[in-house]
């Protein structure tokens, strides 16, 4: 006598239990990959627009019309080498905009845009009396002006908001018309000039300080404005990547450039040296993948770091030089000088300063000169801080 069992019924439902999950699972993808293509769509697009944005300045923005290359003096002694020099001009921390009253700094310190107008046009005409005066004993060719962050003093505290001589837009497009009459002043002076930039914090758009998108800040519209200025002198090039950092070779010397607003420990020197140790061992990385980056295709991989020698950053106001083994680390100075914030919360001051070094190509780093700012803020002597209503209907000349 047979027994009926109940397989068939059993086997039925089970596959029927498993297509539902099967199903559910199904329509659980569909749904994330409607998701993440609308996230990619919307990321596309919005770095198209920012893409556009700088195309249209470069290509309807005005610009100096080129004018010729000076030959340069020969030097008046005999040189043993023959190998030219590069002189490297950093220009940082200007915070553009910023308010500093000096009733309120019991006489030590005042600055607002006309007198960076003024160390401007002093920081540019003492940068070509120390070329020339070097010129005496040695071939210098090239010039080098990293520029490296918080070129403009922002609202990223609401003091600023209140004090600044100007909005941010403002800042930013006065600062770059007034850089760029600067850099004309410099160009016939050279056969090349390199401006490699990096963004700093006070030009962020945002009050917290971001990781991704750090590129959007306000230093990084100026620099497209000076380049667009510019984009005539063809003696003038210009490095500005999106990275927060780049690497330049100098002479034959790798040298990191970044602001320096990476760098915890309120700037003492044990914590810069720690932070760009840090950061030689995060280059190192690179070193690994090397073959596979330069095998990917539409990689910009001339904007990808390199291990490096030496640093230059600003950030910390003040001129500093610590030595990293390969090379230094320059602190490269404010043209800014003391502020308010530095007397009560760090009870710190110093003059306005930026640094200028000099490089050979057999022996890297061969000279440091310090200009001095301060001297300029009675000067007659400046640049043209006149713009239209329509920057596209600037004639300059």
């Amino acid at each position: 006598m047979s027994v009926p069992t109940s397989g068939s019924n059993s086997d039925e439902f089970l596959s029927a239990k498993k297509h539902i999950k099967l199903t559910q699972q199904l329509e659980k993808y569909k749904a994330e990959t409607k998701y993440w293509r609308k996230i990619a769509n919307a990321s596309a697009k919005n770095n198209l627009q920012k893409d556009l944005i700088v195309n249209a300045i470069h290509k309807y923005t005005p610009h100096y019309k080129s004018i010729p290359i000076y030959k340069s003096r020969k030097p008046t002694k005999k040189i043993k080498s023959d190998s030219p020099q590069t002189a490297v001009a950093p220009l940082t921390d200007t915070h553009i905009g910023d308010n500093v009253e000096k009733d309120q700094m019991v006489g030590l310190n005042e600055y607002n845009i006309d007198i960076f107008n003024k160390r401007l046009f002093g920081w540019a005409t003492q940068v070509l009396h120390m070329v020339e005066y070097r010129r005496s004993f040695a071939q210098i060719d090239k010039l080098v002006v990293p520029m490296l962050g918080d070129m403009i003093s922002g609202d990223i505290h609401d003091e600023l908001a209140r004090t600044n001589n100007d909005n941010n837009m403002g800042q930013m497009i006065r600062g770059a018309n007034l850089i760029a009459q600067a850099l004309m002043l410099l160009a016939p002076h050279f056969k090349e000039i390199f401006v490699p930039c990096v963004v700093g914090n006070h030009g962020r758009m945002t009050r917290k300080p971001p990781m991704k998108d750090k590129y959007m800040d306000w230093d990084y519209m100026l620099y497209q404005w000076v380049a667009a200025f510019v984009k005539k002198q063809k003696n003038i090039k210009f490095h500005i990547p999106k990275a927060f950092m780049t690497t330049i070779n100098v002479c034959n010397q790798q040298i990191l450039l970044a602001h320096g607003d990476f760098i915890n420990g309120a700037g003492s020197g044990t914590a810069i040296n720690k932070g760009i140790s840090n950061m030689r061992n995060v280059m190192q990385f690179r070193i690994g993948l090397i073959n596979e980056v330069q095998n990917l295709k539409n990689y910009p991989t001339k904007d990808l770091p390199s291990v490096f020698d030496s640093a230059l950053i600003g950030h910390f106001h003040r001129i500093d030089e610590i030595d990293i083994g390969t090379g230094a680390v320059h602190i490269c100075g404010c043209m800014k000088g003391g502020d308010e914030f530095a007397m009560q919360r760090v009870q710190a001051i110093n003059k306005p300063r930026q640094i200028m070094l000099y490089y050979h190509p057999q022996y890297g780093e061969i000279g440091k000169e310090v200009i001095y700012l301060n001297r300029y803020d009675n000067s007659t002597e400046l640049f043209k801080d006149v713009l239209p209503e329509i920057w596209t209907d600037n004639n300059i000349r």
